[in-house]
């Protein structure tokens, strides 16, 4: 389904991942026509582009939650009446036509913008995705898909459609955010008991002590959807930082087996050579490139600031494998 998209010849540059992805397909976000022409006419809420949710919006919470410089996000799906998710690929889950998933992001109290991922059609050729920067009074918020950097006269940058896309193409149906790993408590025993879950979806947790947990649900929700089976990017590295929900012991997670001792994609960047060394962060590119923000920074894309507690969280992880 996704062979289209491999072979796609959008020609792109960098990817914001330095020179390891200088051409990858992506998707354009639907053609200008098929967005909503205002957030208010979205679904989002129920009158305007503020105050009360629609009819049948939920609102959910994550665990690893995607490190934005640390910018406020409220997150809500809306499902066609009745409908339920396909949760039978426990790692990739499949939504109803019609889907809607929506992300508010806020800067000191303030909405700047709201993403929009439609699935308009049955599927993934017809997902439908787009920003929306805010107006200066509020009342609504326009579709900005070449995106606005400072929005709003803050340092939060809203990304286009073809930012968007680079991660996005390594989702179940472009999804991210939503899976078995990634739901908090609450948000999925709501949705089981509604339905909207089927009975026997599994609630994973990741494997090991607080600090393995919080490092493992890190790459798996900031770098696993680009580093994974399914993005076009996992055919070209071995690098695997998705945690599949059937793994239960730390020594099993691919963040573990395909990270140690294995050649990093930029040799020699800040003198390393290997993805993780066991007991050398200083030596380990996957720390390295975490505290870096240029064009070889990872995460790529979405963040001016290092996440200096994800950071230490993984430097003590590294030390700990000698």
């Amino acid at each position: 389904m996704r062979e289209w998209l491999r072979c796609a010849a959008c020609a792109l540059s960098l990817l914001g991942c330095g020179s390891d992805a200088a051409s990858e397909p992506v998707l354009d976000g639907g053609a200008a026509a098929a967005w909503p022409a205002t957030l208010s006419e979205a679904g989002l809420f129920a009158e305007g582009a503020s105050g009360a949710l629609a009819e049948g919006v939920r609102s959910y919470g994550v665990r690893h939650a995607l490190w934005t410089d640390g910018v406020e996000k409220r997150r809500h799906l809306l499902l066609p009446p009745g409908a339920s998710i396909d949760t039978s690929d426990a790692d990739g889950w499949v939504f109803p036509e019609g889907t809607r998933v929506f992300k508010d992001f806020l800067v000191l109290g303030e909405r700047v913008e709201t993403r929009l991922l439609w699935k308009a059609g049955p599927t993934i050729e017809d997902c439908v995705f787009v920003s929306y920067l805010y107006r200066a009074d509020g009342t609504d918020a326009d579709p900005v898909p070449e995106g606005q950097a400072d929005a709003r006269g803050t340092a939060h940058d809203v990304p286009g459609t073809m930012d968007c896309s680079r991660c996005h193409l390594g989702g179940a149906d472009f999804v991210l955010g939503l899976g078995s790993q990634q739901l908090d408590r609450a948000t999925f025993d709501a949705w089981t008991a509604e339905g909207v879950l089927p009975a026997g979806t599994p609630f994973a947790e990741p494997p090991g002590d607080a600090r393995e947990q919080r490092v493992l649900g890190y790459l798996h929700g900031n770098c696993g959807h680009c580093h994974n089976d399914v993005h076009p990017l996992g055919s070209r590295f071995g690098l695997r930082l998705a945690l599949p929900v059937g793994v239960t012991s730390v020594a099993e997670a691919p963040a573990l087996t395909t990270s140690i001792d294995q050649p990093a994609a930029h040799s020699g960047l800040a003198g390393t050579d290997l993805i993780v060394v066991p007991g050398a962060p200083e030596a380990s590119q996957l720390y390295v490139r975490m505290g870096l923000r240029d064009s070889t920074a990872m995460p790529p894309v979405g963040t001016e600031l290092v996440d200096d507690d994800a950071l230490d969280d993984v430097e003590a992880w590294i030390r700990a494998l000698e």
